[in-house]
């Protein structure tokens, strides 16, 4: 079993999201390797401590494949195993010494089985034999059954509130979607029973969007209600309303560095709001077609992938952002993304100038695409 290219890897799939999860959680975790079923097709990731928090996935054995999926049809929620006997490492390696992490002895490893939503997942966290990762003493004694018990079942009941929480958050933004579908759809309002139904969906959404952040972060962001009236103040589109939260939200993380549980008051004077309304904004736009739709769904999730790894404070590249993005795709992918819709790009970077601006600022891609059109026009003129 190999790596893949590194990259760092956000994205919404459960897996994922729980392989995060464990680095929060576990602090005396070496390594974790993650185990999904995506399209009948076994897929993995990889943490390890000194990737610098990257996220890697996984290139899997075909032999490696059918162990794991056997695996994944067993009952028990957790158990501890010799890392020379794990399903993924070779025999012939065993048979050379060849075992790198695995082969040392002084690693513990816990499987971790969940099962949501017919969801297998198998979480494989790598310890060090070493009590004082879990503050049990001050010595470096070896963990006893005892402990192991404990961390197992703590661990399982961890993982299994991990994704309650995962799948609350996701049906709750689903579900405002679905409301923002209909409103938009709803032309049959006239204009005072559209700007309420505006105001009453900002509203529930500002707070669902909030308690996501929360336990994203585990700190308690609290809007106040001079904050709240400044969202709601106006006609300012979705974006600029959540470009604005993330970017508050960045800022007092950054200006009080919170502990786990804190509460965060996110005040009126931290908010910066874009004064473009929705009606400026779709006065401007025309009745895009199918190219054009692509190629804006390319841009949007560009943005919101670069956005995140930008308020995480992390590189902005192309295998970090494919890898951040809800469906994950390689570097050579979003080049080749790019080049098929380089003129519908470039139209629509020219067309919204105040769209996508982590990626126009900072994502070398789009600032290429851009650059050698701009060199193109002028040696053309």
């Amino acid at each position: 079993m190999r790596n893949a290219p590194a990259t760092n890897t956000i994205h919404t799939h459960p897996a994922a999201f729980l392989m995060q999860q464990w680095q929060r959680f576990l602090s005396g975790l070496d390594r974790i390797l993650t185990f999904y079923e995506s399209d009948k097709q076994v897929e993995g990731l990889e943490w390890h401590q000194q990737m610098h928090g990257i996220i890697s996935p996984l290139n899997i054995s075909d032999e490696a494949r059918q162990k794991l999926k056997s695996i994944s049809k067993e009952k028990i929620s957790h158990q501890w195993l010799r890392p020379e006997l794990l399903p993924f490492v070779s025999q012939d390696a065993i048979k050379l010494n060849q075992l790198d992490l695995f082969s040392e002895s002084h690693y513990l490893v816990l499987l971790v089985r969940t099962n949501k939503r017919e969801t297998t997942i198998l979480s494989y966290l790598f310890f060090r034999n070493d009590c004082s990762n879990f503050g049990i003493s001050g010595n470096q004694s070896k963990l006893e059954t005892s402990h192991k018990a404990i961390i197992g079942q703590m661990a399982s009941q961890f993982a299994n509130i991990a994704l309650d929480n995962y799948y609350s958050v996701r049906e709750e933004s689903e579900s405002f979607k679905e409301a923002t579908r209909s409103l938009l759809n709803a032309n049959q309002l006239d204009n005072t029973k559209q700007t309420e139904a505006l105001k009453e969906w900002k509203n529930n959404w500002l707070d669902t969007y909030l308690l996501e952040s929360s336990r994203r972060d585990g700190v308690n962001y609290v809007l106040s209600e001079q904050g709240r009236a400044k969202l709601l103040s106006g006609e300012h589109t979705y974006e600029a309303c959540k470009d604005a939260i993330d970017k508050c939200i960045h800022y007092i993380c950054k200006l009080y560095n919170p502990a786990t549980g804190d509460e965060l008051m996110i005040e009126a004077s931290y908010i910066q709001l874009a004064q473009q309304s929705v009606h400026q904004q779709l006065s401007k736009a025309p009745l895009a077609t199918n190219q054009q739709n692509r190629a804006m769904l390319i841009l949007d999730r560009l943005e919101d992938a670069a956005a995140y790894l930008q308020q995480q404070g992390q590189s902005i590249t192309s295998a970090d952002v494919g890898a951040t993005m809800q469906k994950p795709i390689s570097a050579p992918a979003i080049s080749d993304a790019l080049r098929k819709n380089r003129v519908r790009i470039l139209q629509l970077l020219e067309q919204y100038p105040e769209r996508w601006p982590v990626i126009r600022r900072y994502f070398k891609p789009i600032i290429n695409l851009r650059n050698k059109n701009n060199h193109f026009l002028s040696a053309s003129g």
